[in-house]
C-alpha cells in the first residue's frame, strides 16, 4: 500500500525549554513569538539572542522556525517592527506570521524571499479571502478555527497557498481578530497581544432583564463564553486527507510538559496514519496522555459543523485534568481522604477534587498509600479540608509525565536527532580520521592533530572506538551506522578521540547551517520604507455617515438630510425580525437617491464558504440597483467585490487600518474610495492620517457613535443555554426576545444573534464622541454613526443630536446639553472608548 504523505506537525514554544521539548517530541516545525509585537505578549517569548539560538537549534536538526509578529502595529512602532523583522530575516527563519496588512506589504517589498504567513488574527474563513492573500504575496494562511472540514476541502481546491489549521489547544469564542472585548472593557487589546480573556469570566445570562436558569448541567459559577479545547486527534485522518500543509498545536502560553506530551501524541499518530491509513485508530493511551495535561474538556470544534452546547466549558474555564476516581470517604479524625480509583495515581501527582460543597480542592500528593479494594484500587492521602463521598477527583499534573519529559530530552536517538553514518580509520603512525555523513548530502572529515601510536598493551578495538565516538549525547546527531577501519594495533588516548568527535560534530553542524543565514537590509532602506510624503493638514467640513439597521432607519435618515453624506445598509441584521432582502435593499438605494445622499451597500461581517450564495445575491442586487460603493469587512468580501463588480469599495474598520502603511496598501487600489479608522486608535494617532498627502483624495471615516461589537462568534450562548440546542435545531428565541450577559460588576452586555446564527456581543456602553465633534468638524472626514442596534425612532433622534452638534460646533454647549440627552434617548451610558487614552 502506498504511504500517505505527512503534513507538517507544527508545535508552539513560549520559551527555549518548550522549543527543545517540541523538537524532542517530533515536531517538524516550531512557531515562537518575538519579545515585541507578538499576539501572546504574556508568554516569555524570545529576544534576538534567543531567536538566533532557536533558529540554529532547529535548522541544524532539519526543522523549521516560524516567528509570530502578529499584532496590529501603531504608526510610531513601524520603524521598530521593521528593524525586528530585519533581524528575524537575517536568522534565516522559514516564515513570519503577520496580522497587520501594512506591515505585510512593507515586508513583501523589503524582503521578497521571506515567506509570509497570514495569522489566524486576519479572520480568513473563505476561499475568496485566501485568493486575496495569494495576490498580496502570502505563501501560507492560518485558517480561522471556525472553518469546517467541508470548507477546508473547498478552499484547498481553489488555491495553491499552503493551508495551516489548528488541531489542538485553546479555542477563542470569538472569530480571532474580530474581538474588541478585552480592548474596550479593560484597555488591553487582543489585537495587540494583551488579551485579558474576559470571555473566561463569570456572567449571568439575562432574558428580558431577568436571569435565565441554566439547565445544561452547569452547577455553581457560570462561564457562558468559555469554550472547551480543540481536540482533532479522532479526526486526524480526515484533516490530513483534506490536503492541509500544516497541523498546528496551540500553546505558546503552555509549559514544556504540555508541549512535549501533545506533540508526541500527534507525532506518533501521524506516523501510524502515514504507514497504514486504513488501519489508523486513536490508541487509548494517547487519549489518556492528552487528558492528563491541560484541558478544559475537549471538542472537535467546528470541524463537522456548529456544535452548539457541546462546545461550552461553562462550568470550568480552566484546567479540567483527567478523571481519576471518586472520593469514597473522608476521615475527619485523621484528616485523610480515601479515593476509589479508575486511574492510577503516584506520589508527586497533583490532583483536584471537585467538591459538591465549597468549590474545588487542589492537592499535591506528597504522601500516598495505594491499597487494593474489593473491586477497584484505592488511594489514601492526607487532606486538611473535608470532602464528600462521591466527589470527583481529577489528575491535573502527572509526575510520570514530568519524568517522561526529562527522559525524552535525554533520549539520544529520538525524533529530534539527525541520523548519521560514521566511518573511523586509524592505524599506527596515522592520525585518527572520522568521516560523518548525514544522508542528506553533508559530509565532513576530521583528523586528530597527532598520529596514533603502536599499542604496547591495549590497542584500540572497534568496540572502544564505537563507545567513544558514537556517544553524541546532547548534540543534534545520532549515529545510525558505524564503520570502524583499524589497521594494525594503534593506540590513541581517549581525550584525543573525544576531541576528534567534538570537532567532527562541530564541522557537521556548521555544514548543515551553511547557507541558512541571510544578509539584512541596510538601515537606510528601512527608514525610506516608512518615510511617506506629508501634505497640508486635512481640512474642510466633515459630514455624517449613517449605518442603518433596517429600511425604516434608512428612510428616516434620508428624511433628515442635511449634513448626511452617506447611508450604509445591508450586511447582517442585528434587529430582531429585520432581514435585508432584494426589496428592502432596492428601496434603500431609492430612498438615498431621492434625498441626494450617497447609498453604500454593506456585506456581512463574516461570510462563510457555505454562505457564498447569499453574498452573490447581494452583489447581484448591487449590479441591478447600483449603490455608490460597497462596504467590505473582511478580505474575502473585498476580493469578491473586486472580482465580480466594478463598484467602488469602502474598507470597514474591521479590516484594521491601524497605521498609514495599511492605508497606503488600500490606497494602492484605485477602486478603494475610502476606509474607516480603527476604534482602537486615539485622536493623536488619527493625526497621521490627516497629514498624509496620498490620502487627500480618499474618504476617511471615524466612528463617532456605535453600540460597538465586542466580538462576533459562531457560538451562540442563547441557543446553547436558553434553547439548549445546536443551531440546526434551535427555535431562534434570539429573534424575538432580548438577551444580555451581566458580569460580576453589574455591567450588562447585549447579546444579538443575526440571521446566520452568529452571535454579536455588544458593549455595555455606547461609544459616543458627541462632545468631540467640534475638534472633528473641519477634518474633511466622514463621521460614522453605527445605528444598527437601534430602531428608526431612536436612530432618528440620535442622528438629529449629532447634526445639531456638528452644526453648532460649540464644545461647551455640546457637552452640557446634548451629552446627557444621548443617554436619555438610548437608556444606556456612553464612553469615548480609546479616543483620548489609546490602547496598550
Amino acid at each position: 500500500m502506498e504511504k500517505q504523505p505527512k503534513p507538517e506537525l507544527l508545535a508552539p514554544a513560549g520559551d527555549e525549554e518548550s522549543l527543545r521539548a517540541a523538537v524532542a517530541a517530533g515536531a517538524d516545525a516550531v512557531y515562537i513569538g518575538a519579545k515585541a509585537f507578538s499576539a501572546r505578549r504574556y508568554a516569555q517569548n524570545f529576544d534576538r539572542e534567543q531567536m538566533a539560538r532557536a533558529a540554529d537549534y532547529l535548522h541544524v536538526r532539519g526543522k523549521k522556525l516560524y516567528v509570530a509578529v502578529n499584532t496590529l502595529i501603531k504608526e510610531a512602532e513601524l520603524p521598530a517592527v521593521l528593524d525586528e523583522i530585519n533581524c528575524i530575516y537575517s536568522l534565516g527563519v522559514d516564515g513570519i506570521i503577520l496580522q497587520d496588512l501594512g506591515v505585510a506589504a512593507l515586508a513583501g517589498k523589503l524582503w521578497p524571499d521571506l515567506p509570509l504567513h497570514a495569522s489566524t488574527q486576519m479572520t480568513i474563513h473563505d476561499a475568496a479571502g485566501v485568493r486575496f492573500l495569494q495576490e498580496s504575496g502570502f505563501q501560507r494562511v492560518i485558517l480561522a478555527r471556525e472553518v469546517s472540514l467541508a470548507e477546508i476541502k473547498a478552499i484547498k481546491e481553489t488555491t495553491r497557498l499552503e493551508l495551516e489549521v489548528f488541531i489542538h489547544g485553546a479555542l477563542c469564542v470569538s472569530y480571532s481578530g474580530a474581538c474588541l472585548f478585552s480592548s474596550m472593557v479593560g484597555g488591553r487589546s487582543g489585537n495587540r497581544g494583551a488579551c485579558t480573556q474576559p470571555c473566561r469570566m463569570e456572567y449571568e445570562l439575562l432574558r428580558n432583564g431577568q436571569a435565565v436558569e441554566v439547565q445544561s448541567g452547569v452547577r455553581g459559577p457560570f462561564y457562558p463564553l468559555s469554550t472547551k479545547d480543540l481536540f482533532l486527534l479522532p479526526h486526524l485522518a480526515e484533516v490530513v486527507a483534506a490536503g492541509v500543509t500544516s497541523l498546528k498545536i496551540e500553546g505558546r502560553m503552555k509549559n514544556p510538559q504540555y508541549v512535549a506530551a501533545i506533540t508526541q501524541v500527534y507525532r506518533r499518530a501521524l506516523d501510524r496514519l502515514a504507514e497504514d491509513p486504513r488501519a489508523f485508530r486513536v490508541l487509548p493511551e494517547e487519549e489518556k496522555a492528552v487528558f492528563s495535561v491541560f484541558n478544559r474538556g475537549f471538542s472537535s470544534g467546528y470541524l463537522t459543523g456548529d456544535p452548539g452546547p457541546d462546545l461550552s466549558a461553562a462550568s470550568r474555564p480552566s484546567n479540567r485534568g483527567f478523571f481519576a476516581g471518586r472520593v469514597k470517604e473522608y476521615d475527619r479524625g485523621r484528616r485523610s481522604c480515601r479515593v476509589t480509583l479508575v486511574e492510577e495515581l503516584t506520589a508527586g501527582d497533583e490532583i483536584e477534587i471537585w467538591t459538591s460543597k465549597g468549590g474545588r480542592r487542589r492537592v499535591l500528593l506528597r504522601e500516598l498509600v495505594l491499597e487494593t479494594g474489593k473491586d477497584k484500587p484505592e488511594a489514601v492521602f492526607p487532606l486538611a479540608e473535608p470532602v464528600q463521598p462521591g466527589d470527583r477527583v481529577f489528575l491535573v499534573n502527572s509526575r510520570r509525565l514530568q519524568q517522561a519529559l526529562r527522559r525524552l530530552l535525554r533520549d539520544e536517538s529520538g525524533p529530534g536527532k539527525v541520523e548519521c553514518r560514521m566511518t573511523a580509520r586509524v592505524a599506527p603512525g596515522v592520525p585518527l580520521t572520522v568521516i560523518i555523513d548525514d544522508y542528506q548530502g553533508h559530509t565532513v572529515t576530521v583528523s586528530s592533530a597527532e598520529p596514533a601510536q603502536a599499542a604496547r598493551r591495549h590497542p584500540l578495538t572497534p568496540e572502544v572506538l564505537e563507545e567513544h565516538l558514537c556517544r553524541l549525547g546532547d548534540t543534534p546527531f545520532a549515529v545510525k551506522e558505524f564503520y570502524p577501519e583499524i589497521t594494525g594495533e594503534p593506540m590513541l588516548t581517549f581525550g584525543r578521540i573525544h576531541q576528534v568527535r567534538r570537532e567532527a560534530v562541530a564541522a557537521l553542524r556548521e555544514a548543515r547551517l551553511a547557507g541558512s543565514y541571510r544578509s539584512p537590509r541596510k538601515r537606510e532602506a528601512l527608514e525610506k520604507a516608512v518615510a511617506w510624503e506629508k501634505g497640508p493638514v486635512r481640512s474642510g467640513p466633515s459630514s455624517l455617515v449613517v449605518f442603518a439597521g433596517d429600511l425604516e432607519t434608512v428612510e428616516a435618515a434620508a428624511g433628515l438630510g442635511p449634513g448626511v453624506a452617506r447611508i450604509i445598509f445591508g450586511g447582517e441584521s442585528l434587529l430582531p425580525g429585520a432581514v435585508w432582502d432584494e426589496t428592502s435593499l432596492a428601496r434603500a438605494v431609492a430612498a438615498c437617491r431621492q434625498a441626494k445622499i450617497s447609498p453604500v451597500l454593506a456585506l456581512p461581517r463574516i461570510t462563510r464558504e457555505r454562505e457564498q450564495e447569499r453574498v452573490g445575491t447581494y452583489l447581484e442586487i448591487g449590479r441591478r440597483f447600483p449603490p455608490d460603493g460597497v462596504l467590505v469587512s473582511h478580505p474575502g468580501s473585498y476580493q469578491r467585490v473586486k472580482e465580480e463588480t466594478d463598484l467602488p469599495i469602502y474598507i470597514n474598520y474591521t479590516l484594521y487600518t491601524f497605521n498609514t502603511a495599511t492605508g497606503f496598501f488600500w490606497a494602492g487600489d484605485p477602486r478603494v474610495r475610502g476606509f474607516t479608522l480603527s476604534p482602537e486608535l486615539s485622536a493623536a494617532e488619527f493625526a497621521h492620517f490627516f497629514t498624509a498627502r496620498r490620502f487627500s483624495g480618499l474618504e476617511l471615516e471615524i466612528l463617532v457613535f456605535a453600540s460597538l461589537e465586542l466580538m462576533v462568534s459562531q457560538f451562540c450562548p442563547v441557543g446553547a443555554f436558553s434553547a439548549q440546542r445546536p443551531p440546526a435545531a434551535c427555535g431562534r428565541p434570539c429573534r424575538h426576545t432580548r438577551y444580555e450577559l451581566r458580569d460580576k460588576k453589574g455591567y450588562v452586555f447585549p447579546l444579538v444573534c443575526d440571521e446566520f446564527c452568529r452571535s454579536h456581543l455588544i458593549n455595555s456602553r455606547d461609544l459616543s464622541l458627541l462632545d468631540e465633534l467640534p475638534a472633528l468638524r473641519e477634518k474633511g472626514a466622514g463621521l460614522r454613526l453605527d445605528l444598527r442596534f437601534y430602531r428608526a425612532p431612536v436612530a432618528a433622534r440620535l442622528l438629529s443630536l449629532f447634526q445639531e452638534a456638528l452644526k453648532t460646533g460649540d464644545r461647551r454647549a455640546t457637552h452640557d446639553g446634548l451629552w446627557q440627552e444621548v443617554m436619555a434617548i438610548t437608556g444606556r451610558k456612553t464612553t469615548r472608548g480609546h479616543y483620548r487614552r489609546g490602547v496598550e
